[in-house]
């Protein structure tokens, strides 16, 4: 799956350095400076925030400087400016990671409610819960026949896969042809050790 990912960058801000020569041609009160900024996004959502760029050009010969290459005294000027007139971040510009973290909080909170659901299911199964197993990487699921007392009776798949994703495939009545027997703590027990890790519920 692609994800679309953009950048929106513009000028912030432009202004002049006061009092400040270029290094350059020694033009005094010429150097011109322009912050530019913007954001990522991710399809047309504003994601989070662009570092910002400080390009400084002297207006008399032309070189143009980040701010950084330019002496700590310019540098220092250009800060004590900047206090007094700073550029401030939208907050709209990190609504996708608002929403990104939103989307994972859910996913986080959902998976747990349903581990708590799973816990209850191993302990009191019902007739055609379905296990999916992970046994050594091989895939397959078992449903249950019966319950009685402390016995549960499974039925079998015939069939495994080598990548979970491919389980739903086999999860089909016709392959369940095998029974076996197991009391509840053999299935709680595989559960635990995670051989059993879902257990689907109609």
């Amino acid at each position: 799956m692609l994800i679309n990912l953009g950048r929106k960058i513009k000028i912030l801000q432009t202004g002049i350095i006061e009092n400040s020569s270029c290094p350059n041609c020694s033009h005094k009160n010429g150097l011109n400076f322009s912050i530019y900024g913007g954001y990522v996004n991710i399809i047309i959502v504003p994601t989070f925030p662009i570092r910002r760029t400080i390009i400084v050009e002297c207006n008399n010969c032309k070189k143009t400087y980040k701010l950084g290459e330019l002496p700590a005294e310019i540098k220092d000027k250009f800060k004590v400016q900047y206090k007094k007139n700073p550029v401030k971040t939208p907050i709209w510009q990190y609504s996708g990671s608002f929403i990104l973290i939103a989307i994972l909080s859910f996913a986080i909170y959902t998976g747990i409610q349903a581990k708590k659901l799973e816990k209850e299911y191993i302990q009191n199964p019902l007739i055609g819960d379905v296990y999916l197993l992970n046994n050594d990487g091989h895939y397959t699921t078992l449903k249950v026949k019966s319950v009685l007392n402390d016995n549960v009776t499974i039925y079998i798949n015939d069939l495994e896969v080598s990548n979970y994703s491919g389980i739903d495939k086999i999860n089909v009545d016709e392959n369940y042809n095998q029974i076996q027997s197991y009391t509840k703590q053999n299935l709680k027990e595989l559960f635990d050790k995670n051989v059993i890790y879902q257990i689907n519920r109609d």
